[in-house]
């Protein structure tokens, strides 16, 4: 599954390289946030930018509502400036959950956010993200609240057992599967891309 989800970004990614910057938001948009579109995540984060000097955030503005609406889906800009676009699209009930649970609580607490928010918990987000990077953003990315914290505690440790999505030190085995979800999800709406623009 690595090696073939590896080659059909791979192929993705060049086939949308040329494209209009529209289209190439949207694409981007429709592969990588299939996980979150499907619901088997609540929130991603996207970085829209190229090589070129094109103002990602202001083509973002125009056509987000239009893109993500239809699936229920809303979003949170974090960058102030540049031409990029540094998105989080997320799910509201997926990411109440995801933020609500105990050991979230206790990580977001420490962190200063208020709890059971989700509205505030995202512009508390906002405003550390303009300070420095924030890794409890991995709360908000659903990421398993022990994978965090050993994050948080642990930045530095090498050779872990399952590269992916996120640095694993709790269960293993669930994030292989989790991980094997939404590569399946990206490598099917890649192909649909794929498919209707070729």
């Amino acid at each position: 599954m690595t090696q073939t989800h590896a080659n059909i970004m791979q192929k993705f990614m060049k086939h949308i390289k040329n494209s209009s910057t529209e289209d190439f938001i949207r694409s981007m948009l429709f592969c990588f946030c299939a996980p979150t579109i499907k619901g088997l995540k609540a929130a991603c984060l996207i970085n829209f930018r190229r090589n070129k000097n094109e103002d990602m955030r202001a083509v973002w503005k125009l056509h987000a509502d239009e893109w993500l609406v239809p699936f229920g889906l809303e979003w949170l800009l974090l960058n102030d400036e540049g031409m990029n676009a540094l998105v989080l699209i997320y799910r509201r009930e997926l990411l109440a959950k995801a933020l609500g649970c105990d050991e979230a609580c206790e990580i977001l607490a420490s962190k200063g956010y208020p709890l059971h928010d989700v509205d505030a918990c995202l512009k508390c987000l906002r405003e550390k993200y303009c300070e420095s990077f924030p890794h409890e953003i991995g709360l908000f990315l659903d990421y398993p609240p022990c994978d965090v914290r050993g994050f948080m505690e642990n930045r530095c440790a090498k050779n872990l057992a399952c590269p992916g999505y996120w640095k694993v030190y709790g269960n293993v085995k669930q994030a292989r599967e989790i991980f094997r979800k939404y590569k399946q999800a990206e490598c099917e709406a890649a192909k649909l891309i794929l498919a209707r623009e070729l």
